[in-house]
Formats: structure tokens, C-alpha cells, sequence
């Protein structure tokens, strides 16, 4: 009995030492398989940055070589001092010429507003001068000129059995010569022009917007469109409103010298 008992003791103890030992064994810290690899070599203060592993430190890229200045100037900077401004610095504005600017042009009204529908537009012609001088107001460049022009309108007839000339207004026929004092705003290949003046008798303005192309050095050929706007109607015009206006397309060719 006692044996038995004996024997119970030792197991139960066996067993006891068996688990309270086993775990604190599989728990301690496992090497590190990077550290197995490459060991202290890797990680040796005196030989993890040697000279040899970083060529930029020795003779063949040395101070004075990299940053030599005249080597730099000579090499790296060389043309520059010679570049020239952008063209746009010149004529940025557009067309900036000093010389005189003489422009012919003709054009036919082609729309007209309701005191000009019995009328038809007849072909006119104009002259304009812009004078040698580029002038600007804040970022606006422009050129002042005069401008002289024809303008005539008839009657028409479509549809009417007309005996005499007499019993039409203003005999069937009106128009004049015009003066403008003209401004002229270039941008690139397009010219803005704003003008006043008079219409035979009528203080009227005008507004032209026109492209053109160059023809050599002194000589441009435009088309546009020009508006025309004139007040104080001339006498037996049949009216329904307060002044008379028409738009008519135009062509131009230019001559600076």
C-alpha cells in the first residue's frame, strides 16, 4: 500500500516539474535569422561605412573638382549671357510701326437699320492716314490718324413703276463724304479702330474690327467690318427714328513707310 502510494507521489511530482520548466524553456527569444545571416559584420561601427562604399567622398569627386566656379561658368552657364530677349519683348502690342500709315479700302453696307431698309447701299471708298507715333494709355497701345470716305445710298425701285426721279425722297438718292479723326489699336494680326467725326451735316461714330496679313516689310492687306452710326437725318429722308446706321464688310490694303 505504502509502495503504491509511493509511486502516485513521484509521478504527480514528475509531471508537476514536467509543465513548470517545459514553456519557460520554449519561451525564451528565438535568434534572429537576419542576425544568423549576416552576424556582427553587418552591424561592425568601423567597417559599415568605409570610404570605399561611397566614391563620392574620394579624389574623383572631390570639393574643389565639384564645385570649381570657373569650371561651372565655363561649362554649365556658358550662353547664356548671350541669350536674347524674346521676340514678343519688341512687338508685343502687335503692330508697332513708326512710319507713316496710309490705308485704302472700299466696302458696300450690306445691313441697315429700319430708317435705311427703302435704301440700298452703294459701293464707297475711304482713305485713312495713321500718323508715326505709338502711343499708349496703361496697357493699351494705339495710333491716332484721320480718315476721309464716301457713303451713298438709293432708292429702291424693286417692285415700283417710277416716271420720274422727283417723286422719291431726296430724289432717290443720298449720301456724302465723311471725315473721322480715327484711333487704332493693333493686337497681333488684327487692328480695333474707334472713330468720330461727320457725316455730311451728321455728327456720327464708327467702329471697325479688321485682320489683315503682311505683304512684305511695308505693305498689309486687311478685311473687316465696319459699323456706322450718324444722328441729325438729313431732310425728306423718310424717318422712324432718331439716326441711321449700317454695317458694311470692307477690304484694305495698307502701305507704311
Amino acid at each position: 500500500m505504502n509502495n503504491l502510494v509511493n509511486r502516485r507521489f513521484i509521478t504527480i511530482t514528475a509531471l508537476w516539474v514536467a509543465f513548470a520548466f517545459v514553456p519557460s524553456f520554449a519561451q525564451e527569444e528565438e535568434p534572429d535569422p537576419f542576425e544568423e545571416e549576416f552576424g556582427d559584420e553587418f552591424l561592425d561601427e568601423e567597417g559599415f561605412l568605409e570610404e570605399e562604399d561611397f566614391p563620392l567622398e574620394g579624389d574623383e569627386f572631390g570639393d574643389e573638382e565639384f564645385l570649381d566656379v570657373e569650371g561651372f561658368d565655363e561649362e554649365g552657364l556658358a550662353g547664356f549671357d548671350d541669350f536674347e530677349a524674346s521676340p514678343l519683348d519688341d512687338d508685343f502690342e502687335g503692330d508697332t510701326r513708326r512710319g507713316y500709315t496710309i490705308t485704302v479700302s472700299g466696302g458696300m453696307p450690306t445691313f441697315r437699320n429700319s430708317m435705311l431698309l427703302p435704301w440700298l447701299g452703294v459701293p464707297n471708298g475711304r482713305v485713312g492716314v495713321d500718323l508715326p507715333f505709338y502711343l499708349s494709355l496703361g496697357p493699351i497701345g494705339f495710333r491716332v490718324g484721320a480718315e476721309v470716305g464716301t457713303y451713298d445710298f438709293t432708292y429702291d425701285e424693286t417692285g415700283l413703276i417710277i416716271e420720274s426721279k422727283d417723286v422719291l425722297p431726296l430724289n432717290g438718292k443720298f449720301g456724302g463724304i465723311g471725315f473721322f479723326g480715327v484711333v487704332t489699336i493693333p493686337s497681333g494680326p488684327a487692328n480695333l479702330r474707334l472713330g468720330m467725326g461727320m457725316l455730311g451735316t451728321s455728327p456720327a461714330y464708327m467702329a471697325v474690327q479688321s485682320i489683315g496679313v503682311a505683304l512684305g516689310d511695308m505693305m498689309d492687306l486687311r478685311l473687316g467690318v465696319r459699323a456706322t452710326a450718324a444722328y441729325n437725318v438729313p431732310d425728306g429722308l423718310t424717318t422712324t427714328g432718331t439716326h441711321m446706321s449700317w454695317v458694311d464688310a470692307f477690304m484694305a490694303l495698307g502701305l507704311t513707310f
